[in-house]
């Protein structure tokens, strides 16, 4: 048996704070981008309870470990704080928040036909799944987190499927190797195998690597600067399920791009239906959609470390995820999208942030 170098080097100088270190784990892919101005940034004196309620988010990101806090209310930045030695020209990594970026290029794949439809078996894409129990799973399966593939996710063994193909040298020969655990389409659980065949299925589909497709089809269309993506050798295939560095203000153009309903300025980037459908609660788990979050997670619904103590007061209220507590909170009803990056605190409630600001905006004279 060959002895993965790359994994045991990883793996031995993984950081104490992986997050926060840029620079540690390499290669990584360029993903061009083509910024051509920058964020709008509000000029006139906010209201006092809007004020008040943004400095009170602030102060409780500050103390929770955050490198970067950005809210965007009607299209212009209204607060933007860095901790740390962190400021706007910072790369973060996402970490799952990547799993999104990769359910909207499948929007895409399906607008330009490269994809006919979540219906597609992800069988018809890969053939090494199509002499098994697998050949079943389909692309809406693996959108939604109820694929039934295998979900090992402890980090103790260097064997397991997560440490495998977080800091492995093959994550496309580890992916398309587990197996099924329960029939598709029965339960939800999230699973990080699932983005990353999303993301060999539009390779193949595409004919393009993810670096590239992510950059020609929406990075650049978004306007967003130069990001990375880990790859899991030189010249070898993106880590799609995390590990997508890109500035704050990049992250805000994403939320931006999705409360705007795919659009960018007078540019229909991702199609609105497209967003709407990611948007669709699983039948299976009503807090997930097409790999976004669509409702608070309290512990009503899963069992979760850092959950809402209760539910979002705007009811349209989506996130994106990423360990750590990397978040992007979108709220279409009060044209806000907050970004938060940083390591994972002691304690923290989703609900906080969201809430603080939609109550504040929600007493104000209309």
């Amino acid at each position: 048996m060959l002895v993965d170098w790359r994994l045991l080097r990883r793996a031995a100088t993984y950081p104490d704070a992986p997050i926060m270190a840029v620079d540690w784990y390499e290669p990584k892919a360029l993903v061009r981008g083509q910024q051509r101005e920058p964020l709008p940034t509000a000029t006139e004196p906010l209201p006092p309870e809007f004020a008040a309620a943004l400095k009170q988010v602030s102060d409780y990101t500050a103390a929770r470990n955050s490198t970067g806090l950005l809210v965007m209310h009607q299209g212009e930045i209204v607060w933007e704080k860095y901790w740390q030695g962190h400021d706007a020209n910072s790369p973060f990594n996402a970490m799952s928040m990547s799993k999104t970026i990769a359910g909207l290029l499948v929007g895409i794949a399906i607008e330009e036909g490269a994809i006919a439809s979540t219906d597609d078996l992800a069988s018809q894409y890969l053939p090494e799944w199509q002499q098994d129990d697998r050949r079943a799973i389909s692309l809406q399966d693996l959108l939604y987190m109820q694929s039934g593939l295998r979900n090992e996710r402890h980090t103790d063994t260097p064997t397991s499927d997560l440490v495998q193909m977080y800091v492995g040298s093959d994550v496309a020969s580890t992916a398309l190797n587990i197996p099924l655990a329960i029939p598709p389409g029965q339960t939800f659980e999230y699973n990080n195998v699932n983005t990353q065949i999303i993301a060999l299925i539009l390779q193949r589909a595409t004919g393009l690597a993810y670096p590239e497709y992510l950059a020609a089809h929406l990075w650049q269309p978004l306007g967003a600067q130069d990001a990375s993506i880990w790859l899991d050798r030189p010249q070898g295939t993106a880590k799609t399920f995390c590990c997508l560095f890109a500035t704050i203000h990049d992250w805000a153009r994403v939320g931006q791009l999705l409360l705007n309903q795919g659009q960018v300025g007078n540019t229909q980037v991702v199609p609105a239906e497209w967003i709407q459908t990611m948007l669709t609660p699983s039948p299976l788990e009503p807090t997930f959609g097409h790999h976004i979050w669509v409702k608070a997670r309290t512990t009503d619904y899963l069992n979760v470390d850092q959950a809402s103590t209760e539910p979002f007061v705007a009811e349209d209220t989506f996130y994106l995820d990423g360990r750590g507590l990397q978040r992007v909170y979108v709220i279409p009803s009060q044209a806000l999208v907050v970004v938060r990056m940083g390591e994972n605190p002691d304690t923290w409630d989703d609900a906080v942030i969201p809430n603080t600001l939609v109550t504040a905006l929600m007493k104000m004279p209309r």
